[in-house]
């Protein structure tokens, strides 16, 4: 496997899936904080990080910013166009990723990428056509862990990079 570019979607895979809204109507998301530290580990190996996410929040926009996410497409329509246009930015195939959903939006982008990834939690579409299936369900480290299988095929244990200084 190698793998340059790990895409993720973000409702089922970076949060638990979970839409709440303040009484005020603002969306409130929850991020898992090691899988916060997986992604900033793994672009420390080399691997390009990119979220693409049909839906739009400033939750989400905070988060991004925070790990230095700047490649992402939100509110998107279609995941495989979108992916497309981000490697060829990059010198990239589709082939070079991997992509990590949870459900059947994201099943036609899996279908096209070298590397198709799901949480435990994700519709059994997903999982069927998945390359890799977490231990761990979305929002709860499941992107920490396919952070963790990436680089391992890398040769790489992402422990060994820690700099106690990096915070997420």
């Amino acid at each position: 496997m190698s793998i340059k570019l790990l895409a993720l979607d973000v409702d089922g895979v970076m949060t638990d899936g979970t839409i709440l809204y303040t009484e005020n109507g603002e969306e409130v998301k929850a991020f898992n904080a090691h899988d916060g530290l997986g992604m900033k580990y793994l672009c420390k190996a080399g691997v390009e990080i990119v979220v693409i996410s049909g839906r739009h929040s400033k939750p989400l926009e905070r988060r991004l910013d925070d790990l230095g996410i700047r490649r992402r497409r939100l509110e998107c329509v279609d995941k495989t166009v979108a992916l497309s246009d981000i490697c060829d930015e990059l010198g990239l195939s589709l082939a070079d990723c991997a992509f990590m959903g949870d459900d059947w939006v994201d099943m036609d982008v899996m279908k096209q990428v070298g590397y198709a990834m799901a949480p435990n939690n994700a519709a059994q579409e997903v999982k069927a056509i998945a390359d890799w299936v977490a231990t761990k369900d979305g929002g709860h480290g499941a992107v920490r862990e396919a952070c963790e299988h990436i680089a391992s095929e890398m040769g790489i244990k992402l422990a060994d990079l820690v700099n106690p200084k990096v915070h997420v």
